[in-house]
């Protein structure tokens, strides 16, 4: 990088003073590691004596800058940096603003920044890079070696902000800036550095998307950037350290082969040359020796060698016992520190081993500085290493911080599509469930229920546009029970690797139920087969046959695992003629939320009489408990006009026209001027979000799709387009009651399961009281059946203003029984997949 410096401060003045090019020739060799210490200490003495008052550029203090830099980077010294920014922050107020020398002052605030940055770690230095050097570049700059400077600092800013914040934007905007940099002319000669950051960057973005593709062409580039690096580049150790973590994400790819086994081995070599040749002063050394313990950890784990979990547990302590107690690296060095002995206790079974990896995920969590995931994942080692070892309480502490982690991951400042694409990374998508089985076989049920409650819907609690009417959501099983608002019990069913239960809550405490024919990796692999029929997620077709099948083998095996042993300890058996069913909620966790519990059951008469949750409750479902305790919402009704909106899409282009008998019926329901019908071209995304203000009553008449990898991007079918989950989160105002008569409303993400990412969810979220849609593909005489059962039932009531609860449930309960009954317990994929989620 200095030889841009160098080489913008020249084009400044056609005439430098008698001995320029002599320092500039000094600080070449320096930043080459060819200036012995003494002399750059006597540059430095004198450019610092020098009394510079040319008011066009101040070249002394670029010098001195300079000097300072090389002096740094070598051997490390804070004050030296210290020096430099304050250096940095007078010239550019010293520099007019209106002198193209003005933005190589900047240029040198935004390089010191970033400095300063990889010594702290605090993310305002990050952000003012970004946003002065973004306003620089939209300047008219006529010097494009000015311009790839700044481009420079703004790319690694944003790449660096990405690694601490998450924010995928950031990613995408320095990748962008660094494939201009590796194409620019003017940065020929500092081309192979670039080309190495761009590889890293792709291995980033390979993280968080899992496509191949990015992690092979960040290989290319981060070799071409070492190959083509001249001798003694003074950025070749970095360079050589991202060939090494590249490399070594090829080799786990790769796992197994020749290929695999040789990318693995060059990237060791790459790692120990990147340490071998940085300087010992040097302050990016953490992080590349850092780095190298990554390298080390994950060859010694896939090439079963001892002697590199060694090599890597001794440079971790190493590092550790370097590293100041606030640096940023420290979180991350003591989690590779604490996997390195964790590796070596699988191949050895040495328990100290053990102890120490303990001891190091434990350090690490307790760490104030470092990014969220590097201490969710050492919370998480923690938990699940004391568990596999049967020490519940140790486990437990782990698990208690690596939920408390999730909130820190998905932070308010990333917009939601980030706070998902975190969550999904690594595995924290199981972290609450195993947090909760852990807190269970510690004799802890009620923190089991609290950590449930914390680690799901993590999306919505930080969203900011989440509705905040109904106070903050209770967190304790206490506050949970003292402010119970609903007429019976909710079931948490708990799925985890550890073991399963059912967690039921109510007015009067918490009752545990064990469920133990609900075996993790057994359902996962039952459920993958059923759901990849049920939901459309398999790459050939099915037929009718098939489907019908799977939906009634799914409810049979949900009924002998879940549903009849909770529906039993309840003591909710088949109630004798004319008594009301009593009610009960539903709140399933990972792979579960795909099941309908409420229609579980063996409706071919091979349970005997009654064995079925239609038959012993009314089942009602919700996101989280805290949305059953405490007051509900207030929802406004306005004082005059329609009550009821009607959004009809009766034609799509290139889907099946649609039989939407219900309407009409809605329409003699809610006759003249008490509805408000928006059908085909007048449904439009923008006309329906306006309107959902003004009615308390929605329906939803139009198809539906899911994206089960990025659920926010599935939604309802409109004129203009997907009215998608994300929209309405965004857009969507409280009512009362709303009917999603179209596929998959109900369905949430494959990956987040647990972050109710629905249509139905996020109508509730935003605020409805009452929410009707369904888990599968429904058929056009289901929803109609559905549909005109739930409106006939509020339009009976005597006051409309009102929707007492249980209403709706009820009548949900009620259209899809008697459909049930009319097919004799046939056809489940027709009346199974419609439910009730509210109070």
């Amino acid at each position: 990088m200095l030889g841009k410096w160098l080489a913008r401060v020249r084009t400044l003045r056609t005439a430098p003073p008698a001995g320029a090019q002599e320092i500039e020739a000094e600080l070449v060799a320096g930043a080459s590691g060819l200036l012995p210490d003494r002399r750059l200490d006597e540059l430095i003495d004198s450019l610092e004596a020098v009394e510079d008052t040319d008011p066009g550029y101040g070249l002394a203090q670029h010098h001195l800058q300079l000097a300072l830099a090389i002096r740094y980077r070598t051997r490390g010294a804070a004050a030296d940096l210290e020096r430099k920014l304050e250096l940095a922050t007078a010239l550019v107020e010293w520099v007019p603003h209106d002198h193209l020398a003005h933005y190589l002052a900047l240029a040198h605030r935004l390089f010191t920044l970033l400095m300063v940055y990889e010594k702290e770690g605090h993310r305002e230095y990050l952000d003012e890079v970004i946003s002065t050097g973004q306003r620089v570049l939209k300047a008219d700059l006529p010097e494009p070696a000015l311009r790839m400077m700044v481009t420079d600092c703004v790319s690694a800013a944003l790449v660096n902000r990405f690694k601490q914040a998450g924010a995928h934007e950031d990613l995408d905007l320095g990748i962008l800036l660094l494939r201009e940099l590796c194409r620019s002319e003017a940065a020929a000669p500092d081309r192979p550095q670039y080309f190495s950051k761009l590889g890293l960057a792709l291995l980033f973005r390979y993280e968080m998307s899992g496509d191949d593709a990015h992690l092979y062409e960040a290989v290319r580039y981060c070799r071409r950037g070492v190959r083509t690096a001249p001798d003694a580049y003074p950025e070749r150790p970095a360079m050589l350290s991202n060939v090494g973590l590249v490399l070594v994400h090829a080799g786990r790819l790769n796992e197994g082969t020749r290929t695999g086994r040789a990318m693995l081995l060059e990237a060791l070599d790459a790692s120990r040359a990147s340490v071998a040749e940085a300087p010992s002063g040097h302050p990016a050394l953490p992080d590349l020796m850092n780095h190298l313990v990554g390298v080390l950890m994950t060859a010694g784990q896939l090439l079963s060698r001892v002697d590199l979990l060694d090599e890597a547990m001794s440079t971790a302590a190493l590092i550790e016992r370097k590293l100041p107690p606030g640096h940023p690296t420290r979180s991350e060095c003591l989690t590779n520190q604490g996997t390195a002995a964790r590796m070596r206790y699988d191949l050895t079974g040495d328990a100290a081993d053990a102890e120490r990896a303990v001891a190091a995920f434990r350090k690490a969590v307790g760490t104030t500085s470092g990014r969220p995931w590097a201490r969710l994942d050492a919370a998480q080692k923690w938990g699940l290493m004391e568990a596999g070892r049967g020490r519940w309480d140790s486990a437990l502490e782990g698990y208690r911080a690596a939920v408390d982690g999730l909130a820190r991951l998905a932070h308010r400042e990333l917009d939601r599509a980030d706070q998902e694409r975190q969550l999904a990374r690594r595995a924290w998508a199981g972290v609450a469930a195993d947090a909760a089985a852990t807190a269970l076989n510690a004799g802890r049920p009620e923190l089991a229920v609290e950590l449930l409650e914390r680690g799901r819907a993590v999306v919505w609690a930080q969203s900011v546009g989440a509705p905040d009417s109904a106070g903050p959501v209770p967190r304790s099983l206490e506050e949970l029970v003292s402010g119970w608002a609903v007429d019976g019990p909710a079931v948490l069913v708990n799925f985890s690797r550890f073991r399963s239960d059912a967690l039921v809550v109510s007015a009067a405490g918490l009752t545990v139920v064990p469920l133990p024919g609900l075996v993790f990796e057994e359902a996962v692999d039952l459920l993958a087969g059923h759901l990849e029929v049920l939901l459309g997620a398999g790459s050939a077709p099915t037929d009718r046959t098939e489907r019908e099948d799977r939906a009634g083998a799914l409810l049979a095996w949900a009924w002998d695992t879940i549903t009849e042993p909770v529906l039993t300890a309840l003591g909710f058996g088949v109630p004798a003629g004319g008594t009301p069913l009593p009610r009960i909620w539903w709140c399933p966790t990972s792979l579960l939320t795909f099941v309908p519990l409420h229609a579980s059951g063996r409706h071919d008469g091979t349970g005997g009489p009654g064995a079925s949750v239609l038959d012993r409750a009314v089942s009602s479902y919700t996101p989280t408990l805290g949305a059953l305790a405490g007051e509900a919402p207030v929802v406004p009704l306005p004082a005059t006009g329609p009550r009821l909106l009607i959004t009809a899409m009766r034609r799509t282009a290139g889907l099946q026209t649609l039989n939407l008998s219900e309407t009409d019926r809605l329409t003699e329901l809610f006759p003249g001027d008490r509805h408000t019908s928006l059908e085909d071209g007048e449904a439009r995304g923008a006309r329906v979000l306006a309107e959902l203000g003004r009615h308390p009553y929605v329906h939803f008449a139009c198809h539906g799709r899911q994206d089960l990898d990025d659920p926010a991007r599935g939604g309802l079918v409109l004129h203009d387009g997907l009215l998608s989950v994300a929209r309405l989160i965004e857009g969507a105002r409280p009512g009362r009651l709303a009917v999603l008569a179209a596929c998959q409303t109900a369905t949430g993400g494959l990956v987040n399961a647990d972050e109710a990412i629905s249509l139905t969810a996020a109508l509730q979220f935003a605020g409805w009281q009452d929410v009707v849609g369904s888990l599968w593909s429904a058929s056009d005489e289901g929803i109609s059946l559905v549909s005109e059962a739930v409106f006939a039932a509020v339009a009976a009531l005597p006051d409309q203003n009102t929707l007492p609860p249980g209403v709706v449930a009820r009548a949900v309960h009620a259209a899809v029984r008697q459909q049930r009954d009319d097919v004799e317990g046939e056809l489940p994929s027709v009346w199974a997949p419609f439910l009730h989620m509210g109070r």
